[in-house]
């Protein structure tokens, strides 16, 4: 078990068999809804997670990679990938390392590696070393160097995981910009009385590049799906903790979660949560992850306030050109769920009101953005074992 790894693991109980019968590519186009069409778009990914375009239209997507031998699995098979406009092969594939841990041998383990991934910019057409014209393109991988080593008794060190890396559009060549899992890992070393059940925790996964609402520049910020934080990673590498998330607001009352954020068209950041024992562990069918107000000016201690609820397990999330907010929700309609996976529309102005896409079409999905020609394009297959994920294109007419 490495540190919150099981909060992103597909349990037991979801059957990989139907997971990776529904992540077929080649298919004709299939209609989620009245309102929404869903075709695919690029196929044979390895629990492809993050998903993102540049200002010029090329895509962007994390790969966590596939599992391996021995008692942290792991390789070198996380990538980031980068799609030019209309292009099915990626452009370049830049490596990362992957390791896995699972809990139960007759469930598939969950891959760690590439997650979160963010692009920012016009200029991402040339060698820049990943800041030209404002581009920025910055990916965060799972899990922290400490806690490997803590889980594995210093048998297993993975000196990538838990960092944030900035790749050069042009090339893909990666440079390590922060290590936020040591960061959060002591965070929560030393405030351990937030969760004392299970801190020292950190396992990054939500990574915003966004620019700055005052005097120019570019501002990051990374969730942190172990120590239930949201920072802000300043030009040195320093994360400063914008937020601490509350544990869920349903019983049994574990924590949050966090594993997304998106900038709302009032300037606050809004950070979806995966909520997972609540809403797969709790009596019901789900419905218990919440969408949380952050001030990104804020410091900890100060609160978030509760914007949405009754969402179910949300991994990503972004806000489309009309101010809609979108969230992926990986186990929606619950484990006996052929296959499992939705996505949720939220219109700014009525956080109450929901829309549901993709039920039955969308298996476990991962990352969520929209591409240049106002469709949302998914990432499916995200804890599906093996190279079985693909890109879904999902097209709302209403």
């Amino acid at each position: 078990m490495i540190g919150r790894a099981r909060t992103l693991r597909v349990p037991a109980l979801v059957s990989v068999s139907l997971v990776c019968a529904a992540l077929v590519v080649g298919v004709a186009p299939a209609s989620a809804a009245p309102s929404a069409t869903i075709t695919p778009v690029v196929g044979h990914l390895a629990a492809p997670r993050g998903i993102a375009f540049d200002g010029k239209g090329a895509m962007y997507v994390s790969e966590s990679g596939v599992a391996g031998e021995g008692e942290a699995g792991m390789t070198m098979t996380g990538k980031v990938d980068k799609f030019l406009p209309g292009a099915a092969t990626a452009t370049w594939s830049t490596s990362f390392n992957s390791l896995y841990a699972t809990e139960d041998p007759t469930a598939p383990p969950d891959v760690l590696g590439p997650a979160g991934l963010s692009v920012i910019g016009n200029g991402c057409t040339k060698n820049s070393n990943g800041n030209r014209m404002g581009c920025q393109v910055v990916m965060i991988t799972s899990e922290s160097t400490p806690g490997i080593l803590n889980a594995t008794g210093g048998t297993v060190n993975d000196p990538q995981a838990g960092h944030l890396f900035r790749l050069d559009a042009a090339t893909g060549a990666a440079t390590s910009r922060s290590d936020v899992g040591t960061q959060m890992y002591d965070f929560t070393t030393v405030r351990k009385d937030l969760f004392p059940d299970d801190f020292p925790d950190s396992n990054p996964y939500g990574v915003l590049v966004t620019k700055a609402t005052r005097g120019g520049g570019i501002r990051t910020f990374v969730a942190d799906a172990g120590a239930n934080t949201i920072s802000e990673i300043g030009s040195d590498g320093t994360a400063r903790i914008v937020s601490y998330i509350p544990n869920e607001t349903a019983p049994p009352f574990r924590d949050a979660t966090p594993t997304c954020m998106a900038v709302g068209p009032d300037g606050f950041l809004y950070v979806g949560t995966l909520n997972f024992v609540a809403n797969l562990f709790a009596p019901g069918t789900g419905g218990f992850s919440n969408v949380w107000r952050v001030d990104p000016t804020a410091n900890f201690p100060t609160e978030p306030t509760l914007w949405a609820s009754g969402l179910t397990t949300a991994t990503a999330c972004t806000f489309d050109n009309a101010g809609n907010f979108w969230a992926t929700e990986m186990f929606a309609g619950g484990l006996g769920a052929t296959p499992p996976g939705d996505i949720v529309r939220i219109p700014f102005t009525d956080p109450t009101h929901q829309d549901h896409f993709g039920a039955g079409q969308l298996a476990v999905p991962g990352g969520i953005t929209q591409g240049p020609d106002g469709a949302m394009y998914v990432t499916v297959g995200s804890s599906a074992p093996g190279v079985n994920g693909a890109v879904m294109r999902v097209a709302v007419t209403g």
